[in-house]
């Protein structure tokens, strides 16, 4: 996929096991300062080292590179992401979430560890009761970098996931803030209803793309 607004040549190609580092680190500064991450982690300096550690983890052990996530790259560099899970691997194993601990009890210490472990999954669960149980391609997270954002690097992204999916004859499922609404039906995405979220976490919305 080439071109964008400013004229350069872009990619979208599969992510990569070498890419793992620069991923997490272009998508923990993406959600930065986007609910429900400020509510897991308020502390801002605490935020920022464990969002690394959880994205890193999540692409090795959650939605490993080799199954789904692409980039966008522009000379080399990364400017965005997106975290696509096959059907069938939404849901991670316990052994996949236990290998992901180590990392965040760095970033964080077993104390703060503690607190984010629990929150974290109160926002988990509430995502798990609404996830569909019909077959379908997950986009768990799209991210760009933050000095690349309205470049059009997320559209290329999902634009390419979909496409694989309609090649696939596949469905594709994700969940997202009420704001980003209209963006994701710009692509064939509909709401298909409301998640109730944890005390002071916005809800969000689930929504559904057929297969074409």
């Amino acid at each position: 996929m080439k071109g964008d607004s400013a004229g350069t040549d872009r990619a979208v190609r599969s992510a990569s096991r070498a890419d793992v580092p620069e991923l997490a680190a272009v998508l923990s500064h993406a959600f930065a300062n986007e609910p429900p991450f400020t509510w897991v982690q308020p502390d801002d300096e605490l935020r920022a080292r464990v969002q690394l550690a959880m994205f890193h983890g999540a692409l090795r052990y959650i939605y490993p590179v080799e199954r789904g996530p692409e980039v966008l790259l522009d000379n080399g560099a990364i400017l965005g992401g997106a975290i696509w899970t096959p059907p069938g691997h939404w849901k991670a194993a316990l052994w996949q979430q236990l290998r992901t601990i180590p990392g965040l009890i760095r970033a964080l210490g077993i104390r703060h560890f503690r607190q984010y472990a629990q929150r974290g999954k109160a926002v988990e669960d509430a995502l798990h009761r609404a996830h569909p149980s019909d077959p379908h391609w997950y986009l768990a997270a799209l991210g760009t970098d933050p000095q690349a954002q309205g470049t059009g690097v997320g559209s290329a992204l999902v634009r390419s996931g979909l496409e694989r999916c309609d090649r696939e004859g596949e469905h594709a499922y994700l969940e997202c803030l009420e704001h980003l609404v209209p963006y994701y039906e710009r692509f064939g995405f509909e709401i298909t209803g409301e998640i109730e979220m944890p005390e002071e976490v916005p809800d969000q919305v689930s929504m559904w793309r057929a297969q074409r």
